[in-house]
């Protein structure tokens, strides 16, 4: 809601006192210019703004150049054209305001004016611009997004000139405002997909929002699926070509990861690295995370449903390798995974948590020592723990790290599903998450999609990646409005 300023600079100050309640942060710098001396007001965030700036860039130039003996209704305006080089906004909104002074702005009040300047003087400290570290590659840009929102959107436009590019920016917070910023392309994003963004952001009333994980689980269709809904990435180069295909995307204030949206379930099998390099050595990688994708899940629990219920299902001589390898292991194979497994799962989180050089260490030698000593304490069998490093291997193919979490836990049913019921369950497993993955929608998109609701061509970018000389169309079931890419 609207709060008017009060011309009388004296309870001005008292009422921005009364918001500041007792921060010893926020300082009020009195002075006056102008022949008839005037009073004025600067108020900052110590820490967020420097005084010597603001003493030679604002209260030295009004002290020295200015001639004004009357305040009116035009005074402010005019008077913003005397800082050089400093961006300011006219105010006469006091909530405002103050949210402007909070996000580390000066405020200039003047005795008369029932309008403020705020100053654009912030001292944030970002780090610099690097590679991103989620999301390495071997060809490719090596720029990454940063905590800044100014300096993100910067390298969006840095990459694409269209001006068709729009970046639409939005407050977010009910205590601690942070701005976000909403990308698509005005010719090619589906409106619709871009007023249900917006509609599902506005809804959110929580005081902060720390980070786009925050956005992404409260915006997303279903809460109760393990799989990801929306896609987080700290590369603009990929923002740039999810919008160019009619996507949107959320970046947001103190953070350098991006959400795109709609997501579907062959775009967390991408990489943008499959684009820069030929047809064939990309076709070849994607059909290598879909096996390894394949392997992670369903092994250990194939190996316990043919070990335990359908050992005839092996040739005779493996059948005897395996038995006399788990000869003197005294647990079922189900037991040796789960121990396995929780160990794998104890060294990576201890890997990721440790500084990055002992990680390396302890993920290296606590799995070599750990498994040889576990194989000669007759524990597990050795070829289990053959397994398990497999699929854990395997797991590191995706090129999404929010990806091997679903992974992880549909590792997990399926050896579960096995032990239970053999085949019969690793089966009914893999039956239930392909029903989960066909019902599950995304802002309106088939999680399948193009898979399920596609017409053929759109599959030339899925399972294979073909010669980008064909990619004349983008994907005809994104609903977009320009489905030209290519001239002829």
């Amino acid at each position: 809601m609207k709060s008017r300023i009060e011309q009388d600079i004296a309870s001005v100050i008292k009422r921005v006192k009364s918001f500041a309640g007792r921060s010893d942060d926020i300082v009020f710098h009195s002075f006056s210019f102008g022949p008839s001396t005037i009073s004025a007001c600067l108020v900052y965030v110590e820490g967020l703004t420097e005084f010597e700036m603001l003493s030679k860039q604002i209260i030295s130039p009004m002290q020295k150049e200015l001639d004004i003996t009357e305040v009116g209704s035009t005074t402010l305006p005019s008077l913003s054209k005397t800082f050089f080089g400093i961006q300011n906004d006219v105010l006469d909104d006091m909530n405002l305001a103050i949210e402007q002074l909070y996000s580390g702005k000066a405020i200039l009040f003047v005795d008369g004016a029932a309008q403020v300047l705020a100053l654009h003087t912030n001292l944030f400290q970002f780090r610099e611009v690097e590679e991103p570290q989620s999301e390495v590659l071997v060809r490719g840009p090596r720029i990454g997004f940063i905590e800044n929102l100014e300096k993100n959107t910067a390298l969006l436009r840095e990459r694409a000139n269209d001006p068709n590019l729009v970046i639409q920016k939005v407050s977010i917070g009910t205590r601690n405002k942070k701005s976000a910023a909403l990308v698509y392309v005005r010719d090619i994003a589906d409106p619709k997909l871009v007023e249900d963004v917006l509609s599902r952001m506005a809804e959110i009333k929580m005081d902060d929002i720390p980070e786009t994980g925050y956005i992404e689980q409260l915006i997303e269709d279903s809460h109760i699926s393990i799989f990801p809904q929306i896609q987080n990435t700290e590369r603009p180069d990929r923002v740039i070509a999810s919008v160019l295909e009619g996507k949107v995307s959320i970046l947001l204030d103190g953070t350098p990861f991006a959400l795109i949206l709609p997501m579907t379930l062959t775009a967390l099998m991408q990489s943008p690295e499959d684009y820069y390099q030929r047809w064939t050595s990309a076709t070849l990688l994607r059909l290598l995370r879909y096996i390894a994708v394949l392997l992670t899940i369903f092994l250990p629990g194939l190996y316990i449903a043919l070990v335990s219920y359908h050992p005839g299902l092996l040739p005779t001589r493996m059948a005897l390798t395996i038995a006399g390898s788990r000869q003197n292991v005294p647990f079922p194979p189900v037991v040796e995974a789960i121990l396995m497994s929780f160990t794998i799962e104890l060294l990576r989180e201890a890997g990721l948590r440790l500084p990055r050089a002992i990680g390396q260490t302890i993920g290296l030698i606590g799995g070599v020592i750990i498994g040889q000593a576990a194989v000669q304490a007759n524990i597990v069998s050795a070829l289990m723990v053959i397994i398990v490093s497999l699929t854990a291997l395997a797991d590191f193919t995706a090129p999404s790290y929010d990806f091997s979490f679903p992974l992880r836990i549909l590792r997990f049913m399926a050896i579960f599903s096995s032990a239970l019921f053999g085949l019969y369950g690793l089966i009914m497993c893999y039956l239930f998450v392909l029903c989960h993955l066909m019902q599950l929608k995304t802002f309106g998109f088939d999680y399948f999609t193009p898979v399920l609701s596609s017409p053929f061509s759109d599959l030339k970018d899925t399972y294979v990646r073909l010669p980008i000389g064909l990619f004349k169309s983008r994907p005809k079931t994104a609903k977009i409005k320009n489905l030209k890419r290519q001239g002829d």
